[in-house]
């Protein structure tokens, strides 16, 4: 065995190694079997997770016995283009998320003033910033689908290449799986919203032969029901702010390391 680069038994590489399994051992979905956490609880530990991946990540890039041969390998230009792509996904993400606090907050107001109008405008907004969401998770899924392969390597080099590449699909299949829980939770609110909306129309239709009492307490009830699941939607968000901030810097700054690391000064 060459001694250019750590071994598995290296404790850098055993802990980034740990963090990796750790990550995918967080489930895709909560477990609906047993007693799952909020999903807001859900997302927040995806997010820990990763975060902790990269922090370990970190420390292993401040390795001379890493950085040294990592500069003449082809495939780490790869590897630099993947985290380029996932910082610019959960940079976007912070957008997203940003802007569905906003709708969520508007569509709250515009449901307690009882305002059809301004309730579907927050709506209409609220919809796009969803499909965004979507698009973000399926791009997350294509790094992880195409994460860096790095062929023909000696055993050694080949340690450090498979591991970085697992680190990088870990952590995009898990911020795929984040991206489409935070648009599930917030179509769940849009759902509820919506259907309070047209709950007077409906409700009319349906029930023509009920009292005006029972029309006016399931109207309640739906506008209940929306308002509460509105406002769990935002305080989700609202929850993960702390957690985005730290993965995107956390992915920022591994991308600096490993750029420094391919472009060292002269």
């Amino acid at each position: 065995r060459s001694t250019s680069l750590p071994s598995l038994s290296h404790p850098a590489v055993s802990h980034l190694h740990d963090q990796i399994c750790a990550l995918r051992s967080w489930p895709l979905q909560p477990d609906g079997r047993h007693s799952p956490p909020p999903a807001g609880e859900w997302i927040v530990a995806g997010f820990t997770g990763i975060g902790r991946l990269h922090d370990a990540l970190h420390d292993l890039l401040r390795l001379p016995l890493v950085r040294d041969p990592l500069r003449p390998a082809p495939w780490a230009d790869r590897l630099l283009d993947a985290f380029l792509r996932l910082a610019d996904a959960h940079g976007s993400f912070r957008s997203v998320a940003l802007a569905l606090r906003q709708h969520l907050s508007e569509a709250r107001a515009a449901t307690r003033r009882h305002d059809p109008g301004r309730l579907s405008s927050a709506l209409r907004a609220h919809r796009r910033a969803e499909k965004a969401l979507a698009r973000l998770a399926s791009a997350a899924k294509d790094i992880a689908r195409h994460a860096p392969l790095a062929p023909g390597l000696p055993a050694d080099e080949a340690e450090i290449a498979d591991i970085l590449r697992e680190a990088v699909a870990a952590t995009a299949t898990t911020s795929a799986a984040v991206f489409a829980g935070v648009a599930a939770v917030s179509s769940a609110a849009e759902t509820a919203a919506a259907l309070a909306l047209k709950g007077s129309s409906t409700v009319g239709t349906l029930m023509r032969l009920s009292s005006t009492t029972k029309k006016a307490a399931l109207e309640s009830e739906r506008e209940t029901a929306a308002l509460e699941r509105l406002e769990e939607a935002q305080e989700c968000i609202e929850g993960l702010e702390k957690g985005s901030e730290r993965v995107l810097r956390s992915l920022m700054n591994n991308r600096v390391s490993l750029l420094n690391i391919l472009s060292p000064s002269l």
